[in-house]
């Protein structure tokens, strides 16, 4: 993985960062009347592949995840404020035909594509708790995203295709189902999905890639 940042970009993600924490701090100095449910997840999010040169399915992006949600209000159905962000570091090859040289020929070149993302959400969720060992959940609300991509062709690679480097921010929307399992009082297995859709985008020697699609992952559940 050759993913590098300079000192502004760290900086930033510092702010990012921070600035998730603050709002979970602020979800936290409420007055508690019930427990909080946390979560922390590894899972998978696929992002299309939607330029028919490029070799390769929708890429398969793994993900890490942490989140917290609190309960406003019911009883066997609930209401409340959710938050968290995701964290992701991945390196794919693909290939795609292109043209090369002045007289026009076609060449199939590979490349190396390596991204790190960073997803920050908050939005409002309804939980249904049927019992004490069993919680289903729904939630939806925006987000912010940054993500940092980087081609890096093959050796053999034609002169004129360089390494690129593109960073940027965006928003969007998310919505999503999960399912809570929980095996003593505090503690259980999380599952669940997503699906985000964004304003970020890259384009590249490999063609344009949307920011967005379907999220799976399973993880832990706990009361706090």
């Amino acid at each position: 993985m050759k993913t590098y940042l300079n000192k502004k970009q760290w900086i930033t993600l510092i702010i990012c960062i921070a600035f998730c924490l603050l709002s979970v701090d602020n979800v936290l100095s409420h007055e508690v009347k019930e427990q909080l449910t946390g979560h922390v997840f590894y899972g998978k999010m696929l992002i299309p592949n939607n330029d028919s040169d490029l070799g390769g399915s929708d890429y398969d992006v793994s993900i890490f995840g942490v989140d917290v949600q609190k309960p406003f209000g019911g009883e066997t159905f609930k209401y409340g404020l959710e938050t968290g962000a995701l964290f992701s570091m991945d390196s794919d090859v693909r290939s795609f035909s292109a043209s090369s040289g002045s007289g026009g020929g076609t060449v199939a070149i590979s490349v190396d594509v390596n991204s790190l993302l960073i997803d920050y959400f908050f939005g409002v969720y309804l939980g249904f708790e049927p019992a004490k060992w069993l919680r289903l959940n729904v939630g939806a609300g925006p987000l912010l995203i940054w993500a940092k991509r980087e081609t890096e062709p093959e050796a053999s690679a034609p002169e004129e295709f360089n390494s690129e480097s593109e960073s940027g921010f965006g928003a969007g929307l998310y919505a999503r189902a999960g399912i809570d399992i929980f095996l003593t009082e505090n503690f259980g297995l999380n599952a669940g999905a997503r699906i985000n859709e964004t304003t970020l985008s890259f384009k590249d020697t490999t063609g344009k890639i949307d920011i967005e699609g379907w999220q799976y992952y399973f993880g832990i559940a706990f009361h706090f």
